[in-house]
Formats: C-alpha cells, sequence, structure tokens
C-alpha cells in the first residue's frame, strides 16, 4: 500500500487534493504462499506482518538497502522486554540465523540504560579502526518505564551524535491504555526534553516505511531518532506491500546561518565544550531535521482545498483512528474538500516544522488538533501559529472545557462523538446522525452484571506458593507475574502495594520510622532483581529496616515471554553476595532440597522443603532485620515447553481424582489456586477433576483436605482419543456465506493461553492468500494464561481502505465468542449490534481464578447466553459447546478454538476459503493434523451434528439400565431386597424413579438393605406431599432424593475404601493413563490427625489390603463397636442426617403451589454441604444457619398446615 508521506516528493502539499484517501492501489489475483520466513525476505509483494515481526523486518530492509547502495552496514540490537514490545527480543531470536546472515548483531540488556550505552558505542565507529564496516544502525527496543529509566543515557547519546554512515532509532513502546503497564505512558516529553526527533506511525506498514526514514534521518542529521509505537499497533496486524523502492529517500542540502550543515559527533562530554554541542543539536541538527522532514514528504496535506476554514491536524495512531470515524460519520475526502476542510497528517512530532503548520492554517478559522493523551502536538501548533488569527483547539475547546481527553487512549467512536458537532457548521447539521444515534443507543444500555475474568498464575505456577503469606502479613509488589496477586482475594496471597520495575522494597526505608507494623514482606523476580533490584536490599540492609525480601527465582521473565535475564546468577553465588551486602538470614525454598546438597552457600544460608515454606517466613521474621526468602522453582509453562522440545525429561508422574471419593468442596483450589482443577457435573452433583491437557504436575492440589487424589507413574502420559478422520470433501461449502462488499470485522473475546491470538493470525494469513485487505488487533494486556484476550479481525476486498484494527461500538458483523464469560461482558457486547452481528458462541465455560478458589463463585451459561443473544441476531446465531466437544474428540482444550472456527465457517459467517485457512494452519506449523482435523469437526458439526455426537455423547441410563445394572452388581438376597425397594417407587416420574435406582443400589452397597429402606420411606413420604399439592412428582422429590442420600451416604473410612476398591475407579486409570504402575493414595484420615501428623501421607498398592478390610467392616458402621464413630465429625455427619429431615418435615408443613420454589430450594439446601473434616463441618455450620434462616422467613408468611410425613 503506498501512504501519504511516501515517494520522493519534497512538498507537503503535492498531489492529488485528498491524496491516499482511497487507502492503496487494487492487487489483481492471489499471492503464490510463501514460508514464514519469507515474511522477511520478499522484496517485492504483499505480506501479512505483526507490528512485532516489521520491527525485526526493518533492520534487514536497511541492510538491503545500504548493500545496493554499496555500504557495508552493522546492525546494532540491544534493549529490554516490555509490552508492546514484550515479544520483540524473541523474535528476533527466532529469526536468528537469518539476522545473522544479514550481519545483524542482537543482545538484550540487563536494563535499558545498559542497552541505550552500549548503543552509544556503535556510534563510536569513526574513532577506532573498522575495515569491515562503514557504519552501524542501532537500534534500541523498551517500553515507557524503559524510556524514563534511560533518560540520562538516552540524552547522551542523542547529544554525541552519529556517525557518518551510523544511525540510532529508538523503539519505543507506548502504552497509552495502561492494560499492561502500572501506570499509561507518553513518552513525548522526555524525548523532547532529550533533544530527540520523533516519528509517529499510523499503521504496521509505516512501521517499515517510518523506520527507514528514521534510519535515514539519523544518518542524515546526526540525531537519535524515536520511533513512537503505541500499543494498538505494536500489538496489530496488517497485509502490507513491500518494495525494494519505497520509500524513496531525498536527502536536501541544508544551510544554517549561511553555511552548509555538517553532522558532528563529539563523545567527550567536557564541561565548556558541551555548551557548542548544545547549539549543535538544536540550532543546526534540528534544522537539518525539518529540512529531511519537508523534502521527503513526512507531513502531508491529505486533504488540501484551496479555500478552506477549518483544519485538523493529527499524526499516528490518532490518525488512522479519525480516518475511520470520518468513513462512520459518513465523510469521505470529497465531502470534505467540497465543505473546505483540510486535513495534514504529520509524521514528524517532535520537532514539528513551522513553516508545514503555517502553510497548512492559511486562511483558517479553526484548526483542531486530534491526539491521545496530552497535548504534545496540540502546545507546538499553538507556538507555530502564534499571532495568526486562528483558534486551535484541542484538548479543550474555545471555552476552557475538555474536548478530547488527556487520559487513556482515543477510538474513532470518541472522535466521532466529539468533531462531529465541530463539523456541523461545514457539512450540514444531519453530518454522521446515523452513526451518533448508534453510539447513543450503545451508551444506553443497561447490562445486568456478570462475573468478570481477570488473569491468574499458570497452572502448576510456582507464584501459587511462593506468594502466600503468613497470617497478619502485609506484602508488596512490582511488575511481574506475581502482580497478579493484587487481584487475588485471598488473604494470604493477596499484595497491598506496588512499586515501579526497580522499585522494590524502598518505600519500606521511608514508612518504617513512622508506623507500628514491625515487618512487610516485598515480593521481587528474578527478572527485576537482575534488571536493577539488586541494590535495593543493599539499601534495605544498610538502613537497618525489618524487611522480607521474597525472591521468586523462576529462571525467567516469564511475563513478557519467558526469556532469560542478562546477568543471572545462581541462588548460592547470590547467598554469598548478600551476605556480605548485610543480610541477616536467608531461607532457599525449593521443590527437591537434594539439589543444593554441596552446594556452596553463604553460612546465613537455610535450605527448606516446599512444604515447610511457612516455617522458612517464620524463620526469617524471627531474625529481624533484611532477609532474603528464594523461592527456587522454574516457570511452570516453561518447564512444559522445555520437556515438549525434549530439553527436559517428559513427564510421568501424574495426580488423579477419584470422581466419586471427590466432594467438590473446592479445598484444593484453595491450597493450590490451580487452574488446572476444574468442576465437572456428575451424577452426585458438581466434582473436581484434574484437567489433563493443562496440568503442569506441580502437585500442590495434593493439600487439599480429602482423600480422592492418588499419583501414579505412567511413562507414556494420559491416552488422548483419535476421532477418524475428516476429509475436506465429506463437507459441503456453507450453503449461504457472507459476501464482502466492504470492511468486514470480525470480534473475538477469549481465554489467554488457548490459543486465540493464533486463530486471528490464521484468519489474516487466509486473508492474504485471497487477495484481500486485512488489520489485526489482539488484546491481551496482562492476560497470561486465564485471563481475558480480545482479537479483532477486519477484512476488506482488494484495494479497499481499512483504517483502525479495532472494532467500533456496534460495528461487529461476526462476535467470534471463544469464551462465554468474556462473550457476555459489557465492553465486548458494545461491539455488538442486533441487526448486524451475528454471535458464534463457545457456551463451556472455563473457570476463572476466583471460581477455582471458591466453589461457590458459579456462572449460569443460560444467563450469560441469554445477555448474549439480547445484542445479537439471536435466529442467524450459533451456540455449541466447543470446549467440551473438542476436548471429547482430541482430549486437548488446545483445539476448541478451531473447532469453533470451523463451526462459524460452516455457519456462513467467514469471508474467506476453507482451503485458504487450511493452508494458514499448515503454514503455521503446530499440531498441524489436530487443528485441520478440529476445523473439520467444528463444520461437520454444523453440517451432521448427529454424526458428532455419536463420537463424543454416550448414551444415558435411564431407569431400567440402571435397575439392570444394580441387580448385577448386588448378589442373592442384596439384589432381591433392591427390587423390592424399587418397585415402592412404581408411581413416582421417571426422573425420580431413576434418581433412586443409582442411589438404593449405592445404599445397599454402602451398608445394607434396611438402610436404603430408611431413604426410600422418607423419599416416598415426600413424594406423596407433593403430589397431593402439585398434582404430580417432580422437582422437590428430586432435591430430596438428591440431598438425603447425599448426607446419609457420607464419606467415612469405610466409604472411601468401598469407592476405590470399585472396579469402574481401575478402569479410568486404565484407559486415561495406559500401561500407568505405582500408584499411591494420599490419604490424612483423622486417626492420624488426632496423633499430631500435620500432613497427608501417601501409601502405594499395600493399601488395597486395608481397604478391603474396612469394606469387610463397614457393617460396624453407626454400632458401639464402630472404632470411627466416635470421632466428633462422624457424630456431626450422623446428626446432619436427622437435622435435614426435620428441615423438609417442617418445610412441608407450608408447602402451598405459592411456596414450592422456595421448599424445593431448603430441599437442597444440603448441596453446600461439601468437603472432609473440617471444611465439611464449615460447610455445614453455614449451610445450616441459611436453612434455618430460609425455613423461618417462608413459615412466617405462611399458615402451617399439619403434613402426614411420620410414620
Amino acid at each position: 500500500m503506498r501512504f501519504p508521506w511516501t515517494g520522493s516528493s519534497t512538498s507537503p502539499t503535492c498531489g492529488r487534493r485528498f491524496a491516499s484517501w482511497a487507502g492503496g492501489e487494487a492487487v489483481s489475483g492471489a499471492p503464490q504462499p510463501v514460508g514464514l520466513e519469507e515474511r522477511y525476505t520478499l522484496e517485492e509483494g504483499r505480506v501479512y506482518l505483526t507490528g512485532v515481526q516489521a520491527l525485526v523486518r526493518l533492520p534487514l530492509d536497511q541492510v538491503r538497502r545500504d548493500r545496493r547502495a554499496g555500504l557495508r552496514t552493522g546492525v546494532f540490537i540491544s534493549g529490554y522486554p516490555g509490552s508492546p514490545l514484550s515479544g520483540y527480543d524473541l523474535a528476533l531470536q527466532r529469526a536468528r540465523r537469518l539476522l545473522e546472515a544479514y550481519g545483524v548483531v542482537h543482545r538484550p540488556a540487563p536494563n535499558e540504560e545498559s542497552a541505550a550505552t552500549a548503543l552509544m558505542g556503535t556510534q563510536m565507529l569513526d574513532e577506532h579502526p573498522h575495515s569491515q564496516f562503514d557504519g552501524v544502525v542501532g537500534f534500541w527496543y523498551g517500553k515507557g518505564p524503559g524510556v524514563d529509566r534511560s533518560g540520562d543515557a538516552l540524552k547522551h547519546g542523542n547529544f554525541a551524535g552519529t556517525s557518518r554512515y551510523g544511525a540510532v532509532v529508538v523503539l519505543a513502546g507506548e502504552d497509552h491504555e495502561g492494560k499492561s503497564s502500572t501506570m499509561p505512558f507518553q513518552d513525548d516529553y522526555a524525548f523532547a526534553a532529550h533533544g530527540i526527533p520523533v516519528l509517529y506511525p499510523s499503521s504496521v506498514a509505516e512501521f517499515l516505511e517510518l523506520g527507514l526514514h528514521a534510519v535515514a534521518l539519523s544518518r542524515f542529521s546526526g540525531c537519535w531518532v524515536a520511533l513512537k509505537l503505541v500499543a494498538a499497533l505494536c500489538d496489530g496486524g496488517q497485509i502490507v506491500e513491500v518494495s525494494t523502492d519505497r520509500p524513496s529517500i531525498v536527502l536536501p542540502e541544508v544551510e544554517v546561518d549561511g553555511r552548509p550543515f555538517r553532522k558532528r559527533a563529539d563523545f567527550r562530554f567536557f564541561p565548556g565544550t558541551n555548551v557548542e554541542t548544545e547549539r549543535h543539536l538544536y540550532r543546526e541538527r534540528h534544522e537539518a531535521v525539518r529540512a529531511y522532514a519537508r523534502a521527503n514528504g513526512l507531513d502531508r496535506v491529505v486533504v488540501n482545498p484551496p479555500r478552506a476554514r477549518l483544519g485538523l491536524v493529527t499524526a499516528g495512531k490518532s490518525y488512522a483512528d479519525l480516518r475511520q470515524a470520518l468513513e462512520d460519520l459518513g465523510v469521505d475526502g470529497d465531502a470534505l474538500y467540497r465543505a473546505g476542510v483540510r486535513l495534514l497528517k504529520l509524521g514528524l512530532i517532535y520537532p514539528l516544522d513551522p513553516e508545514v503548520v503555517r502553510g497548512f492554517a492559511r486562511d483558517l478559522e479553526e484548526v483542531v488538533v486530534v491526539e491521545e493523551k496530552r497535548g504534545f502536538v496540540e502546545a507546538q501548533v499553538k507556538e507555530a501559529l502564534c499571532g495568526l488569527p486562528v483558534r486551535v483547539v484541542g484538548k479543550t475547546d474555545e471555552s476552557g472545557r475538555p474536548l478530547f481527553p488527556v487520559s487513556g487512549g482515543l477510538d474513532p467512536d470518541l472522535i466521532a462523538e466529539v468533531l462531529a458537532p465541530r463539523l456541523r457548521p461545514y457539512l450540514g447539521e444531519d453530518v454522521g446522525a446515523r452513526r451518533l444515534a448508534e453510539l447513543a443507543s450503545v451508551r444506553a444500555r443497561q447490562y445486568e452484571p456478570t462475573r468478570s475474568r481477570t488473569p491468574n498464575y499458570c497452572s502448576g505456577c510456582p507464584h501459587n506458593t511462593s506468594t502466600v503469606l503468613l497470617p497478619g502479613q502485609v506484602a508488596w509488589g512490582s511488575p511481574g507475574c506475581h502482580s497478579f496477586a493484587s487481584l487475588i482475594e485471598q488473604p494470604h496471597r493477596h499484595v497491598v502495594a506496588m512499586t515501579q520495575y526497580g522499585g522494590e522494597g524502598l518505600p519500606w526505608v521511608g514508612l518504617a520510622p513512622f508506623v507500628d507494623r514491625p515487618h512487610v514482606v516485598q515480593n521481587v523476580g528474578d527478572g527485576s532483581l537482575f534488571h536493577s533490584s539488586y541494590p535495593n536490599i543493599r539499601f534495605c540492609a544498610a538502613a537497618g529496616v525489618n524487611i522480607t525480601f521474597k525472591v521468586l527465582y523462576n529462571g525467567y521473565i516469564a511475563n513478557t515471554g519467558a526469556q532469560r535475564p542478562v546477568g543471572q546468577l545462581g541462588i548460592p553465588e547470590l547467598t554469598r553476595m548478600l551476605e556480605a551486602d548485610g543480610v541477616r538470614r536467608i531461607a532457599v525454598v525449593t521443590r527437591d532440597p537434594r539439589r543444593y546438597r554441596g552446594a556452596k552457600l553463604a553460612r546465613i544460608a537455610r535450605v527448606y522443603p516446599r512444604h515447610a515454606h511457612q516455617q522458612a517466613l517464620r524463620d526469617l521474621v524471627s531474625a529481624g532485620g533484611t532477609t532474603v526468602y528464594f523461592y527456587d522453582e522454574t516457570c511452570a509453562n516453561e518447564r512444559r515447553r522445555q520437556q515438549k522440545r525434549g530439553k527436559l525429561p517428559p513427564r510421568t508422574r501424574w495426580v488423579w481424582i477419584h470422581p466419586e471419593v471427590c466432594e467438590g468442596c473446592g479445598d484444593c483450589g484453595q491450597a493450590s489456586n490451580c487452574m488446572s482443577l476444574q468442576r465437572v457435573d456428575t451424577e452426585f452433583g458438581p466434582k473436581t477433576q484434574v484437567h489433563l491437557s493443562s496440568c503442569n504436575q506441580d502437585e500442590l492440589c495434593l493439600q487439599g483436605d480429602c482423600p480422592s487424589f492418588v499419583t501414579l507413574e505412567a511413562p507414556n502420559g494420559f491416552a488422548r482419543p483419535k476421532p477418524p478422520e475428516v476429509g475436506p470433501e465429506e463437507i459441503p461449502e456453507p450453503p449461504a456465506r457472507v459476501r464482502l462488499d466492504g470492511p468486514y470485522r470480525i470480534y473475538m473475546p477469549g481465554v489467554g493461553g488457548t490459543g486465540v491470538i493464533t486463530v486471528n493470525a490464521i484468519l489474516a494469513f487466509a486473508a492474504w492468500m485471497d487477495g484481500l485487505e486485512a488489520l489485526t488487533y489482539d488484546q491481551t494486556g496482562a492476560a497470561q494464561k486465564w485471563g481475558a484476550v480480545l482479537s479483532s479481525l477486519v477484512v476488506g476486498p482488494p484495494g479497499r481502505a481499512l483504517w483502525a484494527n479495532r472494532v467500533g461500538a456496534g460495528q461487529a458483523d461476526l462476535y467470534l465468542a471463544l469464551d462465554l464469560i468474556g462473550a457476555a461482558a459489557p465492553g465486548n457486547l458494545d461491539r455488538c449490534d442486533p441487526q448486524r452481528t451475528v454471535a458464534v458462541v463457545n457456551t463451556t465455560v472455563l473457570p476463572t481464578g476466583e471460581m477455582i478458589r471458591d466453589p461457590s463463585a458459579t456462572v449460569s451459561p443460560e444467563v450469560l447466553e441469554q445477555a448474549v443473544a439480547r445484542y445479537t441476531r439471536a435466529a442467524d446465531s450459533v451456540y455449541v459447546e466447543g470446549r467440551r466437544l473438542a476436548e471429547a474428540l482430541f482430549g486437548d482444550y488446545l483445539a476448541t478454538n478451531l473447532f469453533v472456527l470451523g463451526v462459524a465457517y460452516q455457519a456462513g459467517t467467514v469471508p474467506l476459503k476453507a482451503s485458504s485457512i487450511e493452508a494458514a494452519i499448515r503454514m503455521n506449523g503446530v499440531q498441524v493434523e489436530q487443528n485441520l482435523q478440529a476445523f473439520r469437526y467444528g463444520r461437520l458439526w454444523v453440517h451432521d451434528p448427529q454424526r458428532v455426537r455419536e463420537l463424543v455423547d454416550p448414551p444415558r441410563r435411564g431407569y431400567e439400565e440402571e435397575r439392570a445394572w444394580w441387580l448385577r452388581r448386588l448378589c442373592g438376597p442384596q439384589a432381591w431386597e433392591y427390587a423390592r425397594l424399587l418397585d415402592r417407587a412404581s408411581q413416582l416420574d421417571e426422573e425420580s424413579r431413576r434418581l433412586l435406582a443409582v442411589r438404593v443400589g449405592e445404599l445397599v452397597d454402602y451398608q445394607d438393605a434396611r438402610y436404603a429402606a430408611e431413604y426410600v420411606d422418607f423419599v416416598l413420604r415426600v413424594a406423596d406431599r407433593e403430589r397431593q399439592v402439585v398434582g404430580r412428582t417432580g422437582p422437590l422429590t428430586h432435591a430430596v432424593a438428591r440431598s438425603l442420600f447425599k448426607l446419609m451416604a457420607y464419606k467415612d473410612e469405610y466409604e472411601v475404601a468401598r469407592l476405590y476398591l470399585r472396579e469402574e475407579f481401575w478402569q479410568d486409570l486404565r484407559r486415561t493413563f495406559p500401561g500407568y504402575r505405582r500408584v499411591r493414595f494420599h490419604l490424612h484420615p483423622p486417626l492420624l490427625r488426632a496423633v499430631g501428623v500435620r500432613r497427608k501421607v501417601a501409601v502405594g498398592a499395600w493399601a488395597l489390603g486395608l481397604f478391603r478390610l474396612l469394606r469387610a467392616l463397614r457393617r460396624l458402621r453407626g454400632t458401639p463397636l464402630d472404632p470411627f464413630g466416635y470421632l466428633r465429625v462422624r457424630r456431626e455427619e450422623r446428626e446432619l442426617v436427622r437435622w435435614y429431615r426435620g428441615l423438609v418435615e417442617r418445610a412441608l408443613q407450608a408447602l402451598r403451589p405459592d411456596t414450592y420454589v422456595q421448599v424445593v430450594e431448603l430441599a437442597a439446601a444440603p448441596e453446600a454441604i461439601r468437603g472432609y473434616e473440617d471444611v465439611k463441618r464449615r460447610h455445614a455450620a453455614r449451610a445450616v444457619e441459611r436453612a434455618e434462616e430460609s425455613l423461618a422467613r417462608l413459615l412466617s408468611t405462611v399458615h402451617p398446615e399439619p403434613a402426614a410425613v411420620r410414620s
């Protein structure tokens, strides 16, 4: 694509009267397929690039350009990762071989200041022998905090200048909306303070073109040049046209004070001489910068009517947003031209060229400056127009009222709402009326509150243990994965304050002398430690304050992509250094203390096993002074990646949960905070299962107070299903498919770590193969695993201008909802319109962190689906249990999104070819066959849903099947008694009979037929009363059948043994883990607690003999000979049965048609009683209290009648 500033023009106002309004030239034919590496090597044609990939290509384009010019140029890249450039160094490393072939040297730095100073060294080339290189082009990368931190180094580097053929480009990532930063950032003012010119790209394509201009400008002027790279573009992507002759560089002849300009470099920084360097920078170099910008058309009047009254000035992303806003308002270039409205697009935002601004503003009455954040450009425009009769507004209007906000960012919707009233005097009172009405309608919506999705630690993350506090302790955080603790509501994991990266611990030096609190804990990631935080420990020790630094030593900077910290030292070396720096005591907590045998630790250091992490904290607090706690465990996700790549031995030990022993209490989730402990609905209520395809096997869940956990050795891992392969020829094309007449917008709310971004990239590559235009955006922020991810794709016909890469309010054509919780979020529903948007929704709920930690924190899929249906085209939308079906088919949750994409394609809502989507999947090169099959099975689900259901949905056993199964299982008299009890229930509804068929059999096996008869008697009496009142049996009988069984079949030692001996459990193990061995049961029975054993014990297969003995003795239960019956928890469990029967009897006295629902809810009260031992007692106390309160309210509203329930 051609953009307004490309070409060799020297005049900002030349060319067509509204240059490039069409957004580019049409491209004939689809491109030839290329490999992923060719996005960097293709010199002519079209490629799809993300913002980060464009920055990888940029130095390669520069080397190619220099080689054609006969220059031997080296490239040096250094910086520190941080969003929105967090993946830049990883992308460089993945392209390492290609970069090396081009002479590109990438040296990640320990921090941003070190990188900037190293880059200054690249420009000293002319002062040293350099036979192999004529010059070095340097690239610094970092985000807003890094720009601030590196201020002195950047200022010195720019002050000194560049070598003859050298250049330095500062790649400055800006997070305007604070999505992944401790605060929003705007770097313009910092660069102006350093005298560094700033170029501001408006698209990913301009990353390349303005990037090449930045190199040429730096080489020409001697200034370091910054590229302002905002998150919306760094995290975006675009199909870009590349060419060897773009941009065409013009080097102007510049005279300053009558003398030709010559740049010079001076690295002496000596007092006195530095004043002359300052003059040279601001008087000569900046004049050369402006001259270069004029000669190369970096500032371009895009719409230039001869007689104009209103002018619009903008730059960068705001330019794209403004163009989109105007398009949404129905205003094109011709309309602006006829109305006398000029549009100036700035490429160089500092130093602003006064000549360009004054030429643009001739005869204007008003200039409106559209820019994000504070009025950086606006102030320069006002300075350039000082004394001229033109009004300039931007951040405020002519009356001083706020116009464009200084906080957050801008989007086309906000610009349209602000700008439309100012356009009416020129374009008519009805300008944009339709769009403004649409926006007003969206703004007026009143959404029902729903549960939100917040990021959480990954499954098996070391932070699940390392951030745990002692009761009453206060912890502080800092940027990094561990900062998610600020969102975790559990007091023992929560952090109450944060510092900047590198500020850890220092606030306590200032606060400690003035407060009563004796001690705080400061969490420090190892990335921060090696970046800049180590001296903080030394300062605290010197100040003598009581603080414990928790160094979360994971080996990687996980929050920015799992980079190794530069200059990383081992823990033994660190302990010796810290001892020398005055630290009082050190604890090293590790999962495997054997690794430290023979290690040369400091004398003040002690090694603790993981289960003793709290004792380690207590020891450090008692030592006083400045102490350090190392938690040594590798990042779980990185360990998993290395195992997949064969760099670490594969996992052989697995955790499994017995589904019937599990009570679904959630204690394992509270203990481990592990996202792989997920709820599953079963015949006997909600239970917890290990989500094998995401589990990282840290085994912290074993700490849950529950006997349902087993571990086993499975060298071959777990078995994944292999469905029959589906060929593309088996699925016809959709009967109707959306037409691509203009921009088509797809909005995808999803979950971090599930492949949402991959789906977006696949679609973008497919659009490229189809010869279309495309823009993408992936908002990840602090998502990590399990946080919210939002992806957008805008597709257009060949040659169609596409401006904003984010979907505006009510503008989604396809709502591809990969996460149901995210789909119902208000900010996402704002993208939908009931007349425009078709939704394709994955309805299987992936739990949030809060749902893992609190089993009562549930969501209703039906309520969420209703919220989506309200604001989309309900009749055309598709709802599918995507994750459930994908996991049943492939045993891998990562197949979900491509399965749902297949559903969307076959529903006719994706304007791309299936063959192109499949080609893009192959090009991606990751799990190709599974991903192809997932996409095809999604299509098949729409075309032939029954064929898919037959593979994943086993038929549910009804009453007759359950009865037959139990008659085969029970022996002799037990089977006869079982059948007799069921025959008594023949008048009940089908579901009640099925419930009894299951539960009566269980109770006969649990105790005996007499015990089961007590259960049947009570259920039948309740059923009689329900039939009397409402004329049928149904929900009330169902609730009592479930709840009474739950309380009567309490899981004591006999019952746990019985359940572990069931053949179904062992069949499930063999089916899930073929070839498993060495099963171990993790138990903590009350008798062991009574003798002081505080932790579970792991017992092997010999426990099966004990289980057989216990099962044989189960009929002692409740008798004077029951050795366990005297325990407090067992007495309370028996009392709960009596309490519940009395509760139901009292509730039935108030049963009326109008109180039916309340009585059913009361009958279901035991569903909240879950767990073992103390966990169960706490749940039971709460459930009893709530039920009694509800019963009292019920009885107070009705006149009770006697109920013939007692026998």
